[in-house]
């Protein structure tokens, strides 16, 4: 039997790097917003490989764990299956600390690397639109806050970052950046509990 390691790399050599119906899909049908979560992912995941190994040849375990896991959060957000796959597969391996650590992270390298190949070849059809777009005002930014990461929409990170005055006024500065913070690791779940609870407390 193939281990699940294994599995991914058949997976990565099978099929696209990026599903991008369904990271539409994930995002309601909203291909502008998937072509922003997809340069976010371009720009700022571009050397987490890089990083994860150097904390993991620090001895650094569990900045490795933490760093692995972000990545995978974020391959799941863009749809990125394989790669999502080989994260979990070298955080299973940190987690243990058995197996082909090394082994697992060059896969998990060179996977990144054809998703941002991709990503750099498709970056150039992208209408400026799907790459940045002004401010928007969110008169309700609280609510719609809430209700995105409810639904685990990615869109909740943009609401993070340009509606970043309008929550701090609702939560304070202090629980504004805590719920930035979960957001922006992709730990909606995290985040929307925190929201709760302050509402609860009025």
């Amino acid at each position: 039997m193939h281990s699940p390691d294994h599995r991914s790399q058949l997976d990565a050599a099978d099929g696209p790097a990026v599903n991008h119906a369904g990271g539409v899909a994930r995002l309601m049908g909203d291909d502008a917003l998937f072509g922003r979560v997809l340069a976010r992912f371009r720009n700022e995941y571009r050397q987490a490989a890089a990083g994860i190994l150097a904390a993991h040849q620090d001895g650094n375990t569990q900045l490795a764990l933490r760093l692995v896991h972000t990545l995978k959060g974020a391959a799941a957000m863009i749809e990125a299956v394989p790669l999502r796959r080989q994260a979990d597969a070298v955080e299973r391996a940190l987690h243990e600390g058995t197996g082909d650590v090394h082994g697992s992270l060059a896969r998990l390298q060179a996977e990144l690397e054809r998703v941002l190949c991709e990503l750099d070849t498709l970056a150039s059809t992208l209408p400026a639109r799907a790459v940045a777009r002004p401010a928007r005002s969110h008169p309700d930014a609280l609510r719609t806050l809430m209700t995105l990461l409810d639904e685990g929409n990615g869109d909740a990170v943009d609401i993070v970052r340009e509606a970043g005055d309008a929550l701090a006024a609702e939560l304070g500065e202090d629980g504004y950046r805590r719920v930035a913070d979960l957001v922006e690791g992709y730990d909606f779940d995290g985040a929307l509990e925190l929201l709760r609870e302050r509402v609860a407390g009025g």
